[in-house]
């Protein structure tokens, strides 16, 4: 009999391992997919279990430890329940442990019945909203940050009116700041809760548009409130744009005007770029890279 590659093995035994039901069903899975019974794999078959149990006991801790706040208001058995389905549904694809909750939230918005009623809804919102508040704060802690680098200085005159006339150069969120449109005002929630017992949670807050801004400066995750107008400002600041810009889409999605929006940005961007939720992109380096790339622009024209 032909020895099988090392390739197949090692899909067989994620199959077998990593199929909802458990190792019992997976071997069944594997032979049918791969051709191979547990004896061409495996010296004791019977052990597999043991392989099987522990690959999902480490993923379970691995969401434990990223939704701790979630986990506690659900309980731990209903989270549990609904962390073992997602591990079985979306077994780790990705060569590190930090990407498994990625996908967290939507399964669990996935996994609502779409027959209850309003109060239902919020029941089962909340907790959505709480996972994507945990996740949110797990990938500021592991982007790319300013640590490395000097944050550049706002330029002369910037919180003044001649910010309106001259050119303050262009505004980008880094990349580990994240940014939430939520259904309930999460971020009080978790901040209380995150050092209270499962006994001594606060109450679930009322229903409510929530808009925050997750950053992180110096290293330390910070999360901040937000005015409608302000998560549109610094959502239009997802790619490189000028102060004008982002007040234009801000004014635009919440039908301000835009004078003001420009007068309450001047008095709120020093502040929001100290605690790192955006910062300015420094237009010499910009200039200097389209200098570098022009030689090679102008060589492809006629």
């Amino acid at each position: 009999m032909q020895q099988p590659e090392l390739a197949q093995l090692q899909a067989w035994f994620l199959t077998a391992m990593s199929c909802p039901g458990g190792a019992a069903q997976g071997t069944t899975l594997a032979q049918q997919h791969f051709g191979l019974a547990p004896e061409q794999v495996l010296t004791q078959p019977q052990r597999l279990s043991i392989y099987a149990d522990g690959y999902v006991l480490r993923l379970l801790d691995c969401l434990q430890a990223e939704f701790p706040v979630l986990r506690k208001t659900m309980g731990a058995e209903l989270f549990d329940f609904f962390a073992r389905a997602y591990i079985w549904r979306h077994p780790s694809r990705s060569s590190t442990l930090y990407d498994l909750g990625a996908g967290f939230a939507d399964f669990l918005a996935a996994s609502q019945p779409r027959d209850h009623d309003a109060a239902g809804n919020a029941v089962l919102q909340f907790p959505i909203d709480l996972a994507r508040l945990e996740r949110a704060r797990g990938e500021a802690g592991r982007a790319p940050g300013l640590e490395t680098r000097a944050q550049p200085s706002m330029p002369d005159g910037y919180a003044g009116v001649d910010a309106l006339f001259g050119d303050p150069g262009l505004l980008q969120l880094p990349a580990c700041t994240r940014l939430l449109a939520l259904s309930f005002p999460v971020r009080a929630f978790w901040e209380q809760a995150q050092g209270a017992s499962a006994e001594l949670l606060p109450p679930q807050p009322a229903a409510g548009q929530s808009f925050v801004a997750i950053a992180r400066n110096r290293y330390r995750i910070s999360m901040h409130a937000l005015e409608r107008w302000q998560f549109h400002f610094l959502q239009s600041a997802s790619v490189a744009a000028t102060l004008q810009q982002c007040a234009l889409q801000a004014a635009n999605a919440t039908s301000l005007p835009i004078d003001q929006v420009l007068a309450d940005a001047m008095l709120w961007l020093p502040v929001a770029m100290a605690a790192g939720m955006v910062g300015r992109v420094d237009q010499q380096e910009n200039e200097k890279k389209a200098d570098l790339h022009r030689p090679f622009r102008e060589s492809g024209r006629s």
